[in-house]
């Protein structure tokens, strides 16, 4: 027998798997560079570039790049800095993954610790948590009902599917070009830089999905001609699109995106003097466009004239229960440590969201974590003008998703909305932080499934010892359907007969049924 389908594609979790990598190397100063004195102040970021799957392995490569700013006696006035990268390569065990699965990576890097050996020699030391969700996407049937010629009772129900309309993986080109003011200095040699994307939104549109936010930029430069310290910092808004075919604006998105390395160069204006910032970077984007659609399932059925036998299956469907994004504010204030230098002013503030621990709670999902902040200031003191303080300001936030479980399936992407700093006093610091949690929440729903039918001849015999006419007193959780189905009869006839109302049927009513033969 011929069945009306209808189609829901999806993606299938497989297998979720996790490690941690570390690094403890030595890293040697290249002989162009002044010796190490003292560190000021250091930064990392990670790079995936590349990921495999095969048979129950998923295999990462990537590379660890760190950058430090220095005191250097032999340094034109007195500072300087280093750039190195260290690769690496992982295998995680994922047990049902196959060779042609899709995997979603993460890596984060948790803890990066710099120490000087000696005035040629760093101790390099970080830890990075890695993690890698293996999926598939497949494509499911589902039975709508019964072709037109094929007479049958027939029994529907509704279900919410949530269709996975597109995914992907792509990248977007950040450039950016800007000029300094005025009252600054040309640039001669740019020492440090901090570049990060803050206040990211994102917004699905017709072809295409648009990620709008802000660069914070902090630079630390050698001007000229008087040769000094200068530092410049601007935020500068950035709008990146993604061409998705099939996008439309009420699709449901959701997308983890990431700028894994900047690139910033001083460049000559029209007039050959070194004013311009040249920002380049690549934003890497894995997205998802979801639709969720109500449709009639065919449950059972049955016929008159012959015996229907419904083959089942069970499948996982999920539906959506919500889409959000909540932020957290969070404050504190740090005082320097010991043996740090007492600050004039503060060059710059920037930070990095940690998160420790997520669990399913009544009615949310707890977040705990902190904000990891770095601030780089000019000291009282010529002889060591800079200096930079390290804090953590811990949070506790509870996102709110009202009807969770702890069976639900949940999502979610970190970022920084916003980091401010001010002075209380020479040693001491008021900071306050933004956080942004981009939650989606998925219930996962069991169905059984009529995968098909096979027709058999009715058993006359049986059937014609059965009374033509019986009464009944109706029980709790009866329905209709069941009554029609097990005497041979249909709901119309039950109804036609009895002039019974819509459903659901009052315990003790009494109802004639009439056997149908056809």
């Amino acid at each position: 027998m011929e069945l009306n389908t209808f189609s829901v594609h999806r993606e299938k979790i497989k297998a979720n798997a996790r490690t941690q990598v570390t690094f403890d190397e030595d890293y040697n100063l290249p002989d162009y560079k002044p010796d190490f004195s003292d560190l000021i102040i250091s930064q990392g970021s990670v790079r995936v570039e590349e990921v495999k799957v095969t048979k129950g392995h998923v295999s990462v490569k990537g590379t660890l790049k760190f950058e430090i700013l220095y005191r250097a006696e032999q340094a034109q006035l007195g500072v300087n800095s280093l750039e190195g990268s260290i690769g690496f390569q992982e295998t995680l065990a994922a047990d049902e993954a196959q060779e042609f699965d899709s995997a979603r990576v993460n890596c984060e890097l948790e803890d990066l610790s710099i120490s000087m050996t000696n005035s040629r020699k760093l101790g390099i030391r970080a830890l990075l948590d890695l993690s890698a969700e293996v999926s598939e996407f497949v494509t499911e049937d589902f039975p709508a009902g019964m072709e037109k010629d094929q007479s049958a009772e027939v029994k529907n129900r509704k279900v919410n599917c949530l269709q996975l309309k597109g995914e992907g993986k792509d990248q977007c080109r950040i450039h950016e070009e800007i000029e300094l003011p005025a009252n600054k200095p040309n640039i001669q040699e740019l020492l440090w830089k901090q570049v990060q994307l803050q206040g990211q939104q994102t917004r699905c549109m017709e072809e295409k999905i648009q990620i709008k936010g802000e660069i914070a930029l902090f630079l630390l430069y050698i001007g000229e001609p008087d040769t000094r310290l200068e530092w410049y910092e601007a935020r500068i808004p950035v709008m990146c699109e993604l061409e998705v075919p099939g996008a439309d604006s009420d699709d449901i998105c959701y997308i983890r995106s990431e700028v894994q390395e900047w690139n910033v160069q001083g460049q000559e204006d029209l007039e050959g003097e070194q004013r311009l910032i040249a920002i380049d970077g690549l934003m890497k984007a894995d997205y998802r466009l979801y639709k969720e659609e109500e449709k009639e399932m065919l449950e059972d059925l049955y016929a008159l004239d012959r015996m229907l036998i419904p083959q089942k299956e069970t499948v996982g469907l999920e539906h959506l229960l919500m889409k959000n994004e909540s932020r957290c504010k969070v404050s504190d204030t740090l005082s320097l440590e010991e043996g740090k230098k007492e600050i004039l002013q503060i060059c710059s503030c920037f930070g990095q969201v940690q998160i420790d621990h997520t669990q399913i709670i009544d009615e949310g999902i707890l977040v705990e974590g902190a904000v990891y902040v770095q601030i780089l200031y000019f000291t009282k003191e010529d002889r060591v003008p800079l200096d930079a303080a390290e804090g953590m300001l811990p949070f506790s936030y509870k996102v709110e998703v009202p009807g969770m479980k702890k069976e639900y399936r949940f999502e979610m992407d970190t970022r920084l909305e916003l980091l401010s700093v001010m002075m209380k006093s020479s040693s001491m610091l008021e900071l306050q932080a933004v956080t942004d949690f981009d939650v989606i929440v998925f219930v996962p729903e069991y169905l059984d499934k009529i995968s098909g039918v096979t027709e058999e001849e009715l058993n006359w015999e049986d059937l014609q010892k059965q009374p033509g006419m019986i009464g009944l007193r109706t029980k709790k959780g009866d329905t209709l359907w069941d009554i029609a189905k097990e005497n041979h009869t249909t709901i119309d006839e039950i109804r036609k007969t009895n002039q019974i109302p819509e459903e659901p049927l009052a315990e003790g009513t009494v109802i004639l049924i009439l056997k149908q033969v056809r």
